[in-house]
C-alpha cells in the first residue's frame, strides 16, 4: 500500500514548480499581458480560451470550464492518477516524495526508467575507462584536451562498436528490451529484432536536475554522419527543456549569479576544465523560453556565446526571441561574438581563463544587440524608414514584459525615430493589439451576483498572503452563512499553512471535497471589481464590513425572540456596545 502524500509537500511542490513551463512543454503558449493563452487542450477551438496566470499557478478555460493546478492539468492532460502526477512533478522538481513513516512507493515505471538509463550510463563509462576498444575514445578526448578528471565530472562514456552491446548486457529479459527501447537506447527492427542507437561514439551523459541520467549525446569518433547523435524524446526527456552540463554548473551558476550559453558539449567540457564552471549547452537546439526560465530561475543574468558568422548571428537573433518574454526588471542578458574560426573550446584553450572572461564581461548587452541589427537595414534619413524602423520594433515590444526595461528601449526608439514617446507607445501598444489581440483579454467568470461574501472569498482566493493581515477571524465560523462559514475555513486552513502563497496551492488542499475544489475554482478568475490600487486593504475593509453585518443580523435575531437566557443577554450587551463604540470612532 502506497503511503499518503503530506499535504506541506503538495502545497511546497505546486510553488516550486512553474506551470508555464509546464504547460509550454506540452501546449504552444502565446503571452498576452501577464498571462498565456492558447487553444484549449481538452476541447476542439479556434479561438484561445484556454489561459494559465503564472501568479496563481493556474490555468482555465473559458470554453469548456476545465482549471486547476498543474496538477489538475497533468491529471486531465496524460490520463495520470492524483499520485503520478505528484510524482511526474516531483521529478521535474528535482525532489523526494516523503511519505508517512512505515510507508513506501511502489516502484513505477518512471524509476524503471530512470535505473534503466543509469545503468546504460555506467556501462558506457565503464567501456571508456577499462574497456576492450577504450583507447580509440581515450586518445580522442586527449587530443581534446579533456582530462581524466572533466571525463569523470561529467560521466563521459563510451558505446562500442557492435550491433547489440547494450541489449545483450542490459536486455536479458522482454521487460529489459522494452525499457531499452522506450528510453530510446535501441532500435526495434521490421522483423522483430532491435539493435542499439548509439554505436561506436563518445557518449554525453545529459542529466536532469536532479543529476539523474535522462538522455545522451553520442559524438562519432571517426569520420561519419551525424557527427552528433541524441536520444529521441522519451518519457524521460524532452529535448527542448534539456541543458548539457547543468546539473554540474547549479552550485556555480548561482554562486557566480550569472550562466554562460554555449552550443556544444565539448564546449562545456573545456570551460569547466579552465575554471569557468557556470556554463551549459543547448542539446543541438536553439534556446528556448524553457530553457531561460530555467536559467533566469537560477541567476539574472544570462551570456550567450556564438561564433562570430552570420550563422551565429543568425542563431543569437533566435535566443534572443526565446528570452525578451523573460525580459523582467533585475534581469540582464547579453551576447560573446567570438573570431572566425574559433568556438569557445578553442578560444579558451588559446586565451585561458582570464581571457575568456575579460569577453564575457565585455559582452554586448541584448538592448545593442537588438538595436544594431534593426539599424543596419533603415535608412533614418527618410520618414518611411523611420516608420519601418517602428514596425520592425513592434514585434519586439510584443515580446516584451510590462517592465523598466521595455520602457526603455521605447524611449531609445523615440529617440532615433524623433517620434514623441506617448504617441509612440500608444502606436506599438495598438499594433501589438493587431497582432495579439488586447493585452487585458481574459474574460472573468462569476458565479451569480456578486455579493461581499464573495468578494471576500474571491479575494482571498487569489490572493492567500491576505490571511496574514486578519488577526481575529474565529468570529467568521460562527456565522449561519455558507460563504461566511467558508472564510473562515479558508483563513484556518492558511495559518496551519503559513507557506501557501498561490492559488493553486491553497486549493489543493480542498481536493479531498469534489464538490468544494471545484467550487472555490471558480473564484480563481472571479471579478471581485474592487480597484487594483490596493487589494490588501479593500480585503481587510471587506472583511470588517462582513463583521460588522454579521454583529448587526446577531443583534436583530436577539432582540426579536421573547425571551433570552443569561448568556444571551450579555451577548446582546456585548454587541450593542461594540456597535457603539464603532459608530462613535467612525465619527470621530
Amino acid at each position: 500500500m502506497a503511503g499518503r502524500i503530506p499535504s506541506d509537500f503538495v502545497n511546497d511542490l505546486i510553488q516550486r514548480v512553474d506551470i508555464v513551463h509546464l504547460i509550454e512543454s506540452r501546449v504552444p503558449l502565446i503571452k498576452t499581458g501577464k498571462e498565456y493563452k492558447a487553444c484549449c487542450p481538452f476541447h476542439e477551438e479556434k479561438t484561445p480560451s484556454f489561459y494559465v496566470n503564472p501568479d496563481r499557478q493556474f490555468f482555465h478555460c473559458f470554453g469548456c470550464g476545465e482549471s486547476g493546478s498543474a496538477i489538475s492539468f497533468l491529471m486531465k492532460y496524460a490520463n495520470l492518477s492524483f499520485r503520478d502526477a505528484i510524482e511526474e512533478l516531483a521529478s521535474i522538481a528535482g525532489v523526494n516524495i516523503p511519505v508517512q513513516a512505515g510507508q513506501s512507493f511502489q516502484k513505477g515505471e518512471f524509476d524503471k526508467l530512470l535505473d534503466n538509463m543509469q545503468k546504460a550510463s555506467s556501462a558506457y563509462t565503464y567501456e571508456l575507462m577499462k574497456g576492450r576498444d577504450a583507447q580509440a575514445p581515450q586518445a580522442y578526448l586527449k587530443s581534446r584536451g579533456v582530462t581524466a578528471e572533466t571525463a569523470r565530472k561529467f560521466g563521459l562514456g563510451y558505446a562500442p562498436g557492435q550491433w547489440d552491446y547494450l541489449l545483450q548486457r542490459l536486455g536479458k529479459t522482454q521487460e529489459d528490451r522494452k525499457l531499452l527501447m522506450e528510453n530510446g537506447l535501441a532500435i526495434s527492427k521490421d522483423n522483430g529484432g532491435a539493435y542499439d542507437r548509439f554505436r561506436d561514439r563518445l557518449m554525453f551523459p545529459i542529466l536532469d536536475r536532479r543529476g539523474r541520467v535522462i538522455a545522451f549525446g553520442g559524438r562519432i569518433l571517426d569520420t561519419g554522419e551525424p557527427k552528433y547523435l541524441n536520444s529521441p524524446e522519451t518519457p524521460l526527456f524532452k529535448k527542448g527543456n534539456e541543458m548539457f552540463g547543468l546539473y554540474q554548473a547549479m552550485s556555480a551558476i548561482r554562486k557566480k549569479a550569472k550562466v554562460l550559453i554555449v552550443e556544444g558539449y565539448t564546449d562545456v567540457l573545456a570551460l569547466s576544465q579552465h575554471g569557468i564552471d557556470y556554463s551549459v549547452a543547448t542539446l543541438g537546439t536553439a534556446t528556448t523560453q524553457i530553457h531561460a526560465r530555467v536559467l533566469f530561475r537560477l541567476a539574472p543574468e544570462i551570456v550567450f556565446c556564438f561564433d562570430g558568422d552570420n550563422a551565429g548571428r543568425i542563431a543569437a537573433w533566435r535566443a534572443l526571441e526565446a528570452v525578451l518574454p523573460m525580459m523582467h526588471d533585475g534581469y540582464q542578458v547579453s551576447f560573446v561574438f567570438l573570431p572566425q574560426g574559433h568556438d569557445p573550446d578553442s578560444l579558451v584553450q588559446e586565451e585561458g581563463l582570464e581571457g575568456f572572461e575579460k569577453r564575457i564581461a565585455e559582452a554586448e548587452p541584448i538592448e545593442n544587440f537588438i538595436f544594431d541589427k534593426l539599424k543596419a537595414s533603415t535608412n533614418f534619413g527618410s520618414l518611411a524608414g523611420k516608420a519601418k524602423f517602428i514596425q520592425d520594433f513592434s514585434k519586439i515590444f510584443a515580446k516584451l514584459p510590462d517592465s523598466a526595461f521595455r520602457e526603455l528601449v521605447v524611449d531609445e526608439v523615440s529617440r532615433l525615430t524623433s517620434m514623441d514617446k506617448q504617441q509612440l507607445a500608444s502606436r506599438l501598444t495598438r499594433m501589438e493589439e493587431r497582432e495579439s489581440g488586447p493585452k487585458k483579454a481574459t474574460p472573468q467568470r462569476n458565479t451569480g451576483p456578486i455579493t461581499i461574501n464573495k468578494q471576500a472569498i474571491a479575494l482571498l482566493v487569489q490572493n492567500p498572503s491576505f490571511a496574514t493581515a486578519i488577526e481575529d477571524w474565529e468570529w467568521l465560523a460562527q456565522s449561519e452563512d455558507r460563504y461566511v462559514r467558508l472564510i473562515a475555513k479558508i483563513l484556518d486552513t492558511l495559518e496551519s499553512n503559513p507557506g501557501i502563497s498561490t492559488s493553486a496551492a491553497l486549493l489543493e488542499e480542498f481536493r479531498h471535497s469534489e464538490k468544494l475544489f471545484k467550487f472555490l475554482t471558480e473564484f480563481v478568475d472571479f471579478d471581485h471589481r474592487i480597484p487594483e490600487d490596493d487589494l490588501e486593504k479593500s480585503f481587510c475593509g471587506v472583511i470588517s464590513k462582513i463583521n460588522e453585518l454579521e454583529r448587526k443580523q446577531k443583534v436583530k435575531d436577539l432582540t426579536n425572540q421573547e425571551t433570552l437566557t443569561y448568556e444571551q443577554e450579555e451577548q446582546l450587551m456585548n454587541l450593542l456596545e461594540r456597535n457603539k463604540e464603532i459608530s462613535s470612532r467612525a465619527i470621530h
